[in-house]
């Protein structure tokens, strides 16, 4: 339970300090894939996964690799003021594409971490703190993530899935991530309400 935290709090860190560190962002962001999938294998390797678990893991590890670096390429395109078709076609990449490819990825090694616990040996063990912070980091990070990648509509069926599979299947690992994703979608919701629509949050001038 503690490699999940820490996967958690690499995406919570790596997914916001791009926006606060203004030039270092693309320096933040080509270490970004190396320590978030590498915690996954962390937390996989210490699940035991194999099977279904793993070969989804990967999978969802290369989605978030490849979105994750075509969204880096693309923004550092469009960062050079290209207009005209250039502007366009790295506009695509970089806020449709990647983000969606991104997020899938994400959100797929979450499911895996789920499938994995299923089958780990011994079963395993974690406290409320552990699961209150993976809920916290994790749910606030994919909050923030989806609305400003516009993929915010990953997270309802996502946390229902998670949520009604914990619910019959009562684990660690399983309700913490559950948990993160139902959280997430309450504040895409909340962030709805407010707004009337889900609007980015550069949108709004907040980053």
């Amino acid at each position: 339970m503690r490699a999940l935290v820490a996967f958690a709090a690499a995406v919570a860190v790596f997914h916001h300090i791009p926006a606060l560190v203004g030039g270092a962002e693309e320096w933040v962001d080509l270490a970004t894939p190396f320590a978030v999938v590498g915690l996954a294998a962390v937390v996989l390797v210490g699940l035991g996964a194999w099977g279904v678990a793993l070969g989804l893991a990967v999978a969802a590890g290369i989605a978030y690799v490849d979105g994750h670096g075509i969204h880096l390429a693309a923004n550092s395109i469009r960062a050079e003021d290209l207009a005209g078709e250039a502007e366009r076609v790295a506009y695509f990449w970089d806020e449709r594409f990647s983000h969606v490819e991104w997020h899938v990825g994400l959100i797929g090694l979450v499911f895996a971490f789920c499938l994995a616990e299923s089958w780990a040996r011994p079963p395993v063990q974690g406290s409320t703190l552990q699961a209150a912070l993976v809920v916290v980091l994790l749910g606030f990070t994919l909050f923030t993530s989806t609305v400003e990648g516009q993929t915010w509509w990953l997270l309802p069926p996502a946390a229902a899935v998670l949520a009604v599979w914990a619910l019959a299947r009562p684990r660690p690992v399983l309700g913490a991530c559950a948990g993160a994703l139902v959280l997430a979608a309450i504040l895409v919701a909340g962030w709805a309400a407010w707004h009337h629509g889900v609007p980015e949050f550069s949108d709004l001038g907040w980053i």
